[in-house]
């Protein structure tokens, strides 16, 4: 049976659950949060970008991403890229394959806002190792949750309360 630890990064405004046999790692940036399995074959990050994000141009910035793994990533595959929605907030995402010194890896990329920032979650596992790791991932996607902080005021709670 396979247990989540719960993390709140950011001043704890967000929150995702990483399985529990996949250790913090060290992250030698202060906007990065890091994961990785003991076999060192799973790697997960966490961190804020510094460019600006609305819901209105994510799509560009999910396409400008898109352009620069094509461009920066030796191998690129795009798996697929869309648009989810995870806790009432919408992610871009690319799943991808690249070949790094002669391993296949497979990526989950996704892009969120937080606080109007980049907010970029990045999985990724050796191919060989996909399946196996593909409803875990759903999982961790699936938990991430940005946290109502005390004398927040979102759009939405204004015209909730508007009838």
């Amino acid at each position: 049976m396979l247990f989540y630890r719960k993390y709140r990064l950011y001043d704890e405004g967000i929150e995702i659950m990483i399985p529990s046999d996949i250790e913090p790692a060290d992250s030698f940036v202060p906007s990065q949060n890091s994961w990785m399995s003991k076999d060192k074959k799973t790697v997960i990050n966490v961190s804020r970008g510094g460019e600006d994000l609305t819901e209105t141009n994510l799509n560009n910035r999910l396409n400008e991403y898109y352009r620069r793994f094509c461009q920066d990533i030796s191998h690129f595959e795009c798996e697929r890229i869309s648009r989810r929605t995870i806790n009432r907030k919408t992610y871009g995402e690319i799943q991808y394959l690249s070949h790094v010194t002669g391993y296949c890896f497979y990526n989950i990329f996704l892009l969120g806002s937080y606080m109007e920032r980049e907010l970029v979650v990045t999985i990724q596992c050796m191919e060989s190792s996909r399946e196996e790791n593909e409803h875990i991932f759903e999982n961790i996607s699936d938990s991430i949750r940005v946290l109502r902080r005390q004398g927040e005021d979102t759009e939405g709670d204004r015209h909730a309360g508007k009838s």
